[in-house]
């Protein structure tokens, strides 16, 4: 592999004129190495790096003393225009830069000698208006990046190399020739080798795909930015991704003057390209910030689509390249992640002993001899671990090891930023609250809070806190206990215990939404009523209206009032309006209990939310079997409803609705019971009403009585008590299951058994009293008999498997 990276053969410039190139791979600690070495031997007088030009201003917050790396730029830009599609959609991007990065070694170095330092690249609108769709940074993904390192890692030509070189993958070939490979090599040797590898990953791209993606876009810009900046300066180092070099290369030609001796000629360059025009977008269609950002998400692991995998791991090579240099960096690093992972291991009860660390790093070492490596790394540290590490199968109960050695491996910081950069307000008062509050912040490590809801008015604020972030998807707080209302479920609880965590995605998702107001209660009351306008069904907008009213928003938005009664109005989902007045009969009762005075405007909802249900309850007699259970449970949720005193003055018009749906033709034999039992329930001279209509099932027609069972599950579900109440109820259930044949009990039997589950044990027991009289017989007896032994069943089998046999062999005969 070595004579093909270094043959002479194969064109490798590494300058043009006055511009001398250094093609680098994100968060590259070889390439952040000899690049530093390059900027201390060639002393360059600007320095021109990969990155969107609109994010200039904020070079000083990267090198500034207080900035601690991980951090990140965040690009957005609002397609306000339609430019990108009818959709009109926001996007978003991320550059992060960690010590490792070898952008970012460039900034320090120029800060730190005085040198001119810029940014050559497209805003990022610009390069997504140059990119189709569905391709580069307009590419499907939760997880934008601005790096593009995906053009080295996917090429055909690494496919056949990786194959060639008997190794697994990208990041395996890549660390083995240039991370410590390149190492041993000088700084002029590792441009070359990585200006030929470049330039050969990008030969097997076809030019439509790199026309497609924006990269011959941005290197035409690029490539302009170079040649204007060499009217100026004369000695110019250019950092820029490896697969963009050689495409710069090609725009750019030394200025050629007839008739003037060489050494006299100008230095500059001359752009070969068609020039690039821009599109003129305002700083309200995009923009940068710059943000802490966590080594969590910089993990390539994690979804992060650019850069070098585990930089936990490679900062460790980064401080020790720092400190001795040399490949003795990466024996060091490999050493400290083992020893820290047997450490932690051992304090999980894991039997990781010294001997094993130590048997692990000979291996590791063992490893990279054996492949041809001058030093063990990533690969040979995970092989190894796996070897020494885990006792017997790998396998979720023993590879606790492994999991934390690459939570190491990851690396847990969390950036801070300069207390002079420039940040959206949402973040400030974000700050503003966690301190407020108490809670830890520019932190990898979790909190756990537990919040004294109706004792406490700051842990009610604090909750209403959290939930809106929550909402947001900041992803910095998750209730782990506590009332659900959402779910409806866990009303009781007084508790709420939630588990906080900080990392950069919690602000860059902030920063997402910072165009939504300058507060985090402003930016989530402005997300929750964009959601109400979008909402069409009285379920979805009864279950924001509960989110807004944990969030604290109660009462304050006329226009999301008037919204949900516009939603209530054309709703003809009965279950979608059932369900949502559970929500806001939910929210009615909690009103005084949360702090919340919005009464007269609940009501209101509920008695619009009621007249809908009663409208159309009596058409759901016919509802279909699979709806069937869901109806008996909203009529049950109904009746129970008007149980409250606030709500009584609608029992009337639901028990008229109830009439109303049993003079329907064609009723459901389930619902037809609940209903009974609803009107029995809430009027006992129904009582007649229900032993006439059980009558005509358990005693009518064949037809009738296969119904029955589905008529008494519905009756039970209701108004169980009956059955106490009339003891022809026994003696007719009785009647019917003796007149069964075999076949129809066994159809009825599962709904038989779910309409007496209804019952307590104790209930049960007194039916089983009832059931026994009829029959001349004590209760107890019902619990006698023969029963058949496990072995004697097992037997009886054996005899009808015989029997089958013999009876098939004289058919066959």
């Amino acid at each position: 592999m070595e004579p093909v990276l270094r043959s002479p053969h194969i064109s490798g410039i590494e300058s043009v004129g006055p511009v001398r190139f250094f093609p680098i791979r994100h968060h590259s600690p070889a390439c952040s190495y000899h690049l530093r070495r390059l900027i201390e031997t060639w002393r360059p007088d600007c320095i021109l790096i990969e990155g969107p030009e609109n994010a200039e201003t904020l070079i000083p917050v990267l090198c500034h003393a207080d900035t601690q790396a991980p951090v990140a730029f965040y690009y957005y830009y609002k397609d306000s225009r339609g430019l990108l599609g009818k959709e009109k959609e926001d996007y978003k991007c991320y550059y992060p830069f960690l010590n490792v990065s070898p952008e970012l070694t460039a900034l320090r170095e120029a800060s730190a000698r005085g040198i001119a330092a810029h940014f050559i690249d497209l805003p990022y609108g610009e390069i997504l208006l140059g990119t189709a769709a569905e391709r580069g940074m307009r590419g499907a993904g939760e997880k934008q990046t601005y790096n593009d390192d995906y053009l080295l890692s996917r090429s055909r030509y690494l496919a056949r190399l990786c194959e060639k070189t008997g190794l697994r993958d990208f990041g395996e070939f890549w660390e083995k020739y240039f991370e410590i490979g390149g190492l041993f090599l000088t700084t002029e040797e590792f441009i070359r080798q990585m200006l030929v590898y470049c330039a050969l990953s990008r030969e097997s791209m076809p030019i439509n795909e790199l026309e497609a993606d924006g990269c011959l876009l941005r290197e035409r810009y690029m490539a302009q930015k170079l040649a204007e900046a060499s009217e100026t300066y004369e000695r110019i180092l250019a950092v820029t991704g490896g697969f963009h070099t050689a495409g710069l290369i090609e725009c750019l030609k030394e200025a050629d003057e007839d008739g003037m001796p060489e050494k006299e000629r100008p230095r500059h360059l001359i752009f070969t390209g068609a020039p690039v025009t821009l599109h003129g977008l305002t700083e309200k269609e995009q923009g940068v910030y710059a943000l802490a950002y966590s080594m969590e998400a910089a993990d390539a692991l994690n979804g992060y689509a650019s850069g070098m995998p585990s930089p936990g791991f490679y900062e460790q090579v980064w401080k020790r390249l720092e400190e001795e240099g040399g490949a003795a960096a990466y024996e060091g690093a490999v050493l400290h992640q083992l020893v820290s992972a047997g450490r932690r291991a051992r304090r999980k009860g894991e039997a990781i002993s010294s001997y094993d660390v130590a048997c692990a790093f000979s291996q590791a070492k063992g490893l990279a001899a054996l492949r041809g490596k001058q030093a063990p790394g990533l690969y040979e540290l995970r092989d190894s671990a796996l070897s020494s590490f885990v006792k017997g199968e790998c396998s979720l109960s023993t590879d606790l090891p492994l999991r934390l050695l690459q939570e190491l491996n990851t690396g847990r910081q969390v950036g801070r930023l300069t207390a002079k950069a420039e940040r959206p307000p949402v973040l400030r008062d974000f700050e503003e609250q966690c301190r407020r509050f108490g809670l830890k912040i520019h932190t990898a490590a979790r909190q756990e809070v537990t919040l004294e809801l109706f004792s406490k008015k700051k842990h009610m604020q604090e909750s209403r806190f959290l939930h809106q972030l929550d909402f947001l998807n900041t992803g910095f707080a998750k209730r782990k206990k506590g009332a659900d209302l959402l779910n409806r479920r866990d009303r009781s609880r007084i508790r709420e215990i939630w588990n906080c965590h900080f990392s950069g995605q919690v602000l860059a998702a902030l920063t997402d939404c910072s165009a939504c107001g300058g507060t985090v209660a402003e930016a989530a009351a402005e997300k929750l009523r964009r959601q109400y306008e979008s909402s069409s069904g009285t379920r979805e907008a009864a279950r924001l209206l509960t989110q807004g009213f944990q969030m604290g928003f109660s009462g304050k938005s006329p226009e999301m009032q008037a919204h949900i009664e516009t939603v209530l109005a054309a709703d003809g989902d009965f279950f979608s309006l059932a369900e949502g007045f559970s929500y806001l009969r939910m929210l009615y009762e909690l009103q005084q209990l949360y702090h919340v005075h919005d009464e007269p405007r609940m009501m209101s909802l509920l008695s619009l939310c009621f007249q809908k249900l009663m409208q159309q309850l009596p058409s759901m007699a016919g509802v279909s079997k699979e709806q069937e259970n869901a109806c008996m449970s909203c009529c049950l949720a109904l009746y129970q409803s008007t149980g409250h005193p606030a709500l009584s003055g609608f029992r009337p018009l639901l028990s008229e609705s109830f009439e109303r749906l049993l003079r329907q033709p064609e009723r459901r034999p389930g619902l037809e019971g609940a209903v009974l039992g609803l009107l029995y329930g809430n009027d006992g001279v129904w009582e007649e009403r229900i032993v006439q209509t059980a009558a005509g099932y358990l005693q009518g027609s064949e037809q009738m009585r296969k119904k029955s069972a589905a008529f008494l599950r519905g009756l039970f579900y209701t108004a169980r008590d009956i059955v106490f109440t009339q003891k022809r109820f026994v003696s007719m259930i009785d009647a019917l299951i003796a007149g069964l044949e075999a076949e129809t009990f066994l159809e009825l039997l599962p709904e038989l058994r779910m309409a007496f589950g209804y019952f307590t044990p104790m209930e049960t027991d007194r039916i089983a009293g009832q059931a026994a009289s009829l029959h001349k017989a004590e209760k107890k007896q019902l619990f006698g008999g023969l029963f058949v032994s496990p072995l004697e069943y097992e037997y009886g089998e054996r005899l009808d498997a015989y029997g089958r046999g013999r009876m098939e062999e004289v058919w066959d005969e």
